[in-house]
């Protein structure tokens, strides 16, 4: 399902606090019908993911979340043992093999052909940061601005065009 309206954490100059700009994220998710998935004990895995689709502004479209993966491995401070427990959470698991049941392996080549474009005008955003943003970030930052935040780390967004893929993969979301 594509987005119609721009969420505000997708806006450059956002001043909503990065607590909120999560809790709008996931308004988002339930306006979708998709179940926010929540961390267990005191993981912090699920909080850090949701939290970087607002820092670096994206959607949950395929689309979006090939994008964020570009920002995450070339804009992120993180530790690959640490961030691979992120792929091995059973939810993720479970959208993993929903994607590959409905719509193949082959999704995984297309889907990374289809947003080239998009992957290099990350990459080339991620090269004019300042400070790379720590996937494992201090709670404090939880209640601070994400215009500070980005400005802090010399982040700047893509904006709705330069986030563009033409007419986004489908797939129904169900997991």
């Amino acid at each position: 399902m594509q987005q119609t309206h721009l969420l505000r954490y997708q806006e450059q100059d956002c001043s909503l606090t990065l607590r909120e700009g999560i809790a709008e994220f996931h308004r988002y998710l339930a306006a979708l019908g998709r179940e926010q998935m929540r961390d267990k004990g005191s993981s912090r895995l699920l909080l850090e993911h949701d939290a970087t689709h607002v820092i670096f502004g994206m959607d949950t479209t395929l689309e979006q979340e090939a994008g964020l993966d570009t920002w995450l491995l070339f804009g992120c401070q993180y530790q690959l043992s640490y961030l691979r427990g992120y792929g091995k959470l059973p939810e993720i698991k479970a959208v993993y093999e929903a994607l590959v049941s409905e719509l193949g392996w082959s999704l995984f080549p297309r889907l990374y052909w289809k947003t080239l474009g998009l992957k290099w005008r990350v990459f080339r955003q991620t090269r004019k940061m300042t400070r790379k943003w720590p996937f494992r970030f201090p709670d404090e930052w939880l209640d601070r601005p994400v215009n500070e935040l980005r400005a802090e780390h010399g982040l700047v967004i893509l904006n709705v065009d330069q986030r563009e893929t033409g007419v986004p993969l489908a797939w129904s979301g169900v997991y």
